[in-house]
């Protein structure tokens, strides 16, 4: 990706080495944050590889796809800063992954127009830039004394250092001039955050479920 961010990441980037562990943690809180939103239509900003917008199809959510890049071959192609939508044409929009591939001065634009077509819930995953600390276990019948599956522990310490994490993002939650309450504070602007959700074992992406104001 060129030094300016267009906001495209190429096909080859969802090709080799994609698709790890991790990855499949993202997608399962993708997918779990979606369905616990209700059953409804759901546009899916950032196609990927469809391996969410496919699963959610299979059990009988109405998804759209949308990508910037033909390639993906999502249903619209269209940028997450001019939605090819009409207001208010799905029930919950997700856009993991991907604000922090545009400049920081255009992020704002994006979460409006993420607000303009959804008629009441966002879902955004945002790279969070920390060094995390984790303790994580499990035993025998934890889920039937405790109706959990594990037990998780973790602490995370602001890495504010100036500079890119990787080529494809201007920006990261976390870094030097982008603390946490500075991306808080435009979230708020249009909507209201209900959850932050940090995944077990990918502390460094963060969900905000947001319902519209």
């Amino acid at each position: 990706m060129a030094e300016e961010s267009s906001g495209v990441a190429s096909r080859d980037h969802y090709l080799e080495g994609y698709d790890d562990v991790l990855r499949f943690i993202s997608y399962y809180y993708q997918i779990d944050l979606v369905r616990g939103l209700g059953q409804g239509s759901v546009l899916e900003v950032g196609v990927g590889n469809k391996t969410v917008a496919n699963y959610l199809q299979h059990n009988g959510f109405d998804v759209t796809t949308c990508d910037v890049d033909k390639s993906l071959m999502p249903d619209q192609v269209g940028d997450v800063r001019s939605l090819p939508f009409p207001d208010e044409s799905y029930d919950v929009v997700l856009c993991s992954q991907v604000l922090e591939h545009l400049p920081w001065e255009e992020v704002e634009k994006a979460l409006s127009e993420l607000h303009r077509v959804s008629r009441k819930h966002v879902i955004v995953s945002i790279p969070y830039s920390s060094l995390r600390f984790q303790f994580l276990f499990r035993f025998p019948y934890i889920s039937k004394f405790f109706n959990r599956q594990y037990f998780n522990f973790f602490y995370r310490l602001p890495l504010p250092i100036k500079g890119r994490f990787s080529p494809d993002h201007p920006w990261e939650m976390g870094r030097k001039g982008y603390p946490g309450r500075k991306v808080r504070s435009m979230l708020e602007e249009n909507f209201q955050i209900v959850r932050e959700v940090t995944p077990v074992l990918t502390h460094h992406h963060l969900f905000f479920v947001l319902e519209k104001k």
